[in-house]
């Protein structure tokens, strides 16, 4: 086994973000305009509790990319599951990495569970539609036939 295979050591965790940073030049934020045209940027990096990057990225878009609506919304952000039929790898690493859960009644001792609620708020009721809030948005997603993992 070679260091950058070692979860969670020092290796990996540069691996991880050279990674990263890879994709973000490959499909361009600024240079391909995947949000628009980008006026100026601003980002940090930090490191999580585990060692784990992510970055705090500001975009400030020309007039003409600005979100606006909710299909605007849309175009960028999608709480719905990658179909299993057509993308089985992007389904199984969206559900295990970017699903939160199982919490609540079938996992109390789930590190999210504070007074036998969950601090984050889910499960979140299923949306017909994106909704617009003064504080954050609620993202369209619909009740998925059966996600068993």
């Amino acid at each position: 086994m070679n260091k950058s295979e070692l979860n969670g050591s020092p290796h990996n965790m540069q691996q991880n973000y050279q990674d990263a940073m890879a994709m973000v030049r490959k499909f361009g934020i600024c240079k391909h305009g995947i949000f628009g045209t980008v006026l100026t940027y601003i980002y940090v990096i930090e490191f999580q509790k585990r060692d784990l990057p992510h970055a705090h990225i500001l975009l400030t878009l020309d007039s003409e990319s600005k979100i606006r609506t909710k299909d605007d919304i849309d175009k960028f952000v999608s709480a719905e599951l990658p179909d299993p039929c057509t993308d089985l790898r992007l389904f199984q690493i969206v559900t295990k990495c970017m699903v939160h859960g199982p919490c609540g009644t079938i996992n109390i001792n789930s590190p999210c569970m504070r007074d036998g609620q969950c601090c984050k708020s889910f499960p979140k009721e299923f949306k017909d539609g994106t909704e617009e809030n003064v504080n954050y948005t609620l993202f369209i997603a619909e009740e998925p036939l059966n996600l068993s993992r």
